[in-house]
């Protein structure tokens, strides 16, 4: 009776913590994608107050999750020997997908990245609410569960939701009560799922995700709102009689309407004192406190200012690109997760892949004058640590390096034509 007691409240424990887990994502993506967030915090005013203005909905969530995710900015190459080429043609949306799946890994915390098979290339999915289960790892999940979206554009679909399951042996499909409704063999031998998380794990398998920047806009916006309001009070001020008749109307007077309010009778209007300058410092103060800790800066719109240099936004940022290394060693260990999920589905689909991987991402450059491009090219050259073919790709992206040489060659041949000839000596 008592295990069954503990087993039950285990269970009810468990089943809550979900649940807070669940409604967190959702308001985490409502955020992210700026989708219904004033439902967040109608409940600190009155129904009366959003009868004189609307709710506040700034989002900044966006910009910042963006801002702070940077490791797929300009994309990564991936090398996997003699195969690169053929590997490159199996992944033509992993750099977008990617890009995608790292934003949402900062702004969740955990996030389950299934790899299709799809026409003959690998194509990568973010889920987003998922349950894992265990066998001895607490840390490498076993199988998973997750709710299949439904097409809710179309009118006419009005199926109930289905869960998708997988382990190691099989996948099915389940009804809303756990019910199976298909099974079949999982040919793979594994879930094809990569797991990728914020940062490092500590005590459990779930990390926290963005909740100081959500919260954070969260409260700007009730500021906001409370802020709004106040000037509304402020400019149209509070009026209050006395002497006012007992027949007569409390409702706001118009110019059009006249009050009896007998001898002793005063009509007044009372505005707010309320500093508005002070609450938009408090509103920047906790933006810049929340970017400060995401080691990021902002700054707000202010005439005059000169332009900063590179050396000095590269030492500004000295923090964040600590940060953005530690970040590259842990997506770099994602990627091989990512390669060894694709060479099972490879092998299986008849196509074998090397098991040497390597990938390199693409830095940020901070801006540079011309004329220092300029030098630093004619140094990589001179020393023999880059072409002209290869600084041609990296300002066309479009290009590849065998394309690049070949215009180059047909540039040098008609401007050797186009020359003018030099008058002979006699």
């Amino acid at each position: 009776m008592i295990q069954r007691v503990l087993k039950d409240k285990l269970l009810e424990t468990k089943l809550m913590i979900s649940h807070a887990r669940r409604n967190e994502i959702r308001k985490h993506l409502d955020y992210y994608s700026g989708v219904s967030v004033e439902q967040y915090i109608t409940n600190y005013f009155s129904g009366d107050a959003f009868r004189e203005i609307p709710p506040s909905v700034t989002n900044f969530t966006r910009k910042f999750i963006n801002k702070i995710s940077r490791i797929y900015s300009l994309g990564a190459k991936r090398n996997v020997g003699d195969a690169t080429e053929r590997y490159e043609q199996l992944i033509p949306t992993k750099n977008v997908r990617m890009k995608h799946s790292e934003r949402m890994t900062r702004l969740l915390g955990t996030v389950a990245n299934r790899v299709h098979w799809k026409d003959g290339y690998f194509d990568y999915r973010p889920i987003y609410y998922f349950e894992v289960y265990f066998d001895d790892d607490p840390f490498v999940p076993s199988s998973i569960v997750y709710p299949l979206l439904n097409n809710t554009a179309d009118l006419s679909n009005t199926d109930n939701m289905q869960w998708e399951y997988w382990d190691s042996e099989k996948y099915g499909l389940m009804d809303e009560e756990g019910k199976m409704l298909s099974e079949i063999p999982n040919p793979y031998g594994i879930i094809p799922f990569v797991f990728t998380h914020r940062e490092d794990q500590i005590d459990s398998f779930f990390v926290e995700g963005a909740s100081d920047i959500v919260n954070c806009n969260e409260q700007v916006n009730i500021a906001l709102t409370e802020m709004n309001l106040g000037m509304r009070f402020n400019m149209f001020g509070q009026p209050w009689v006395t002497g006012l008749r007992a027949d007569q109307s409390m409702l706001r007077a118009g110019s059009n309407t006249i009050l009896d309010m007998g001898e002793d009778g005063a009509y007044n209007i009372t505005s707010p004192s309320g500093n508005i300058m002070e609450a938009i410092e408090n509103i920047k103060f906790q933006m810049e406190l929340v970017a400060i800790n995401n080691h990021l800066w902002i700054q707000f719109a202010e005439s005059g200012g000169e332009v900063p240099s590179g050396i000095s936004l590269m030492i500004k940022d000295m923090e964040r690109k600590e940060d953005y290394y530690d970040d590259i060693a842990l997506w770099r260990m994602y990627e091989q997760d990512f390669y060894n999920v694709e060479r099972v589905i490879a092998g299986y689909n008849g196509i074998n892949l090397p098991e040497q991987f390597g990938v390199d991402f693409e830095e940020i450059d901070y801006p540079k004058t011309v004329q220092d491009q300029i030098l630093k090219d004619q140094f990589d050259i001179q020393n023999n640590l880059t072409t002209r073919a290869k600084i041609m790709v990296r300002d066309n992206k479009d290009l590849t390096v065998e394309q690049a040489q070949a215009i180059i060659e047909e540039n040098k041949s008609v401007n050797s034509l186009e020359a003018p000839q030099q008058p002979e000596q006699s």
